[in-house]
């Protein structure tokens, strides 16, 4: 009974390492090619596995793009709402809003040009609406009764972006002073627009 029980867990070792390398083939194709441009035979051959191999273990050339996603955002953790729990004050959540952006922004530097090319593509424009879901409920715990004013939000999206993240660090700043300087920004904003706007009386 031992050596057969050795025997299944050979096999489902075996069997774990062969679809991490395809998902890694996968990936690397996907950074050189583009998702749609990436043929399963391709795949199979960068794993030097058969084609069949690759069906047997994720079904389809969606399957496997959805494995490599679920790998994908593991790794790079989206933020959410959660993170805005016990926060005691309005910048206190700007500041942990714009942290929590723009180093999930860092994390994702090195797979998100994999996809960003390929986003009309059905799965792929699936997973962008869950994460603008999971963005959109962080924004609304972050700004609560300001979430819907058309400035904070255009400012939001302006500030609050892989592009100025990049423009601040190519500048020379570090990631926290990126941070600090976008935060700071939101903040005088969002105090300017309280002052200006009537707030409802409970």
């Amino acid at each position: 009974m031992t050596p057969r029980r050795y025997t299944q867990r050979g096999r489902a070792d075996s069997a774990a390492e062969t679809k991490q390398r395809i998902r890694e083939a996968a990936l690397a194709l996907y950074h050189e090619r583009g998702v749609a441009a990436t043929t399963l035979q391709a795949i199979a051959e960068r794993a030097d596995v058969a084609r069949g191999t690759v069906l047997n273990h994720f079904g389809s050339a969606d399957g496997l793009l959805e494995a490599v996603l679920d790998e994908t955002v593991a790794k790079i953790r989206y933020p959410d709402e959660h993170l805005q729990e016990g926060a005691s004050s309005e910048p206190e959540r700007m500041r942990r809003y714009v942290d929590a952006m723009f180093r999930f922004y860092v994390r994702g530097e090195e797979d998100w040009p994999a996809f960003s090319r390929d986003l009309d593509l059905p799965v792929l424009k699936a997973r962008e609406a869950v994460y603008y879901a999971i963005v959109a409920r962080l924004y609304a715990a972050t700004f609560l009764d300001l979430a819907e004013d058309r400035i904070v939000g255009a400012a939001t999206r302006a500030y609050v972006n892989f592009a100025p993240l990049y423009d601040l660090r190519a500048a020379g700043l570090s990631l926290d002073e990126a941070i600090d300087v976008v935060a700071d920004t939101l903040i005088d904003l969002v105090a300017r627009r309280r002052s200006e706007t009537p707030m409802p009386i409970d």
